[in-house]
């Protein structure tokens, strides 16, 4: 499929904010190799806004999380017709369905039906980090593979939202410590809140300025946080979009979290930060930045990458103490 560039091109994104991330460097392989052609992003309502402020010479087009692929494929093809081509970074059959009502020629991973609904699938090499997964994939369109050090250029009008949603939520000075609690992928990827609440008391003690980072719908989790650390803290994310939250954690000094989207956007704008991991293998899904640190158990059954501990006790994330994290913290400060 070598020269198959430039042409009317639509990028299909993953749904969760850490693989839109971690799928940034091969959107702008595919983009800047599209320059003489048309692109078009497809991605969810609350990434639109950010990824239109990252990819300005693209269109972005948003469709809901449980949209049929019939409507996405029809929304997708309202203003010009089907595509010439159509690259989907999801695995999910769903993305597959909707790429080859809306495009011509449809590559993805294999899988999930990729043998009747692709013009071609792609092997994805799970030993090496995700965002390599769509090399193969580059590689046959004629483009190189991508470049993991890779980070855009955050528009300033953003990072200045993301100052006034700080300033709103209450925190004084630029800077502050960042924690951010939760992830959508279940319990087993979460740090307790109770361990999120004594290294934010830990931290106010040594005079610094924290900021609990929560998604929609997670303000349970921010409460629980705040209970633990036996004071008010301020909390940010609950009613702002992707882009939103990027600008925010710009203006953090550092960001502490679990395995997910708030993590991997720190790193993306270039926020230091704190990774805690139990059941994922960072060498697949680990934050891009040398400004990050991981920290994890030495458990011999982790990484397993359930979603459910088979053991019932999360010991992986659990026995990581606070002050191993504090002092990781505190690091980023020397």
């Amino acid at each position: 499929m070598h020269n198959a560039l430039p042409s009317r091109l639509i990028v299909d994104l993953p749904n969760w904010v850490g693989d839109q991330v971690m799928a940034l460097p091969t959107v702008s392989r595919l983009v800047d190799g599209n320059a003489s052609g048309e692109t078009t992003l497809h991605s969810r309502p609350e990434a639109q806004r950010f990824l239109a402020g990252l990819f300005p010479q693209t269109r972005v087009v948003s469709t809901p999380r449980k949209a049929s692929p019939v409507l996405s494929a029809r929304r997708l093809c309202r203003d010009g017709g089907r595509f010439e081509l159509g690259v989907t970074l999801r695995n999910a059959s769903r993305a597959k369905i909707c790429l080859w009502l809306a495009a011509r020629r449809a590559v993805g991973s294999h899988g999930n039906g990729a043998g009747l609904l692709l013009t071609r699938g792609y092997s994805v090499d799970r030993r090496r980090h995700q965002v390599h997964d769509a090399d193969p994939i580059l590689e046959d369109l004629g483009l190189q593979g991508v470049d993991p050090s890779w980070k855009p250029k955050l528009p300033l009008e953003i990072v200045e939202e993301g100052a006034r949603c700080l300033r709103r939520a209450g925190v004084s000075h630029e800077g502050a410590v960042g924690v951010a609690p939760t992830t959508a992928m279940g319990e087993a990827r979460r740090w307790p809140a109770a361990h999120y609440g004594e290294l934010a008391r830990s931290i106010l003690d040594r005079g610094l300025e924290v900021v609990v980072v929560i998604g929609p719908g997670e303000g349970a989790f921010a409460t629980a946080v705040q209970e633990a650390a036996g004071r008010p803290l301020p909390v940010v994310g609950g009613d702002i979009d992707v882009a939103g939250l990027a600008g925010v954690l710009a203006r953090l000094s550092v960001l502490v979290g679990n395995d997910s989207g708030p993590i991997h956007l720190a790193a993306t704008v270039g926020t230091p930060g704190v990774a805690i991991f139990g059941p994922t293998d960072p060498c697949r899904t680990g934050p891009l930045s040398d400004r990050h640190v991981v920290v994890r158990s030495e458990l011999g059954c982790a990484p397993c990458g359930e979603l459910r501990c088979r053991l019932g006790h999360v010991a992986c994330l659990h026995q990581i103490d606070v002050a191993t994290v504090r002092r990781k913290v505190l690091e980023t400060f020397a």
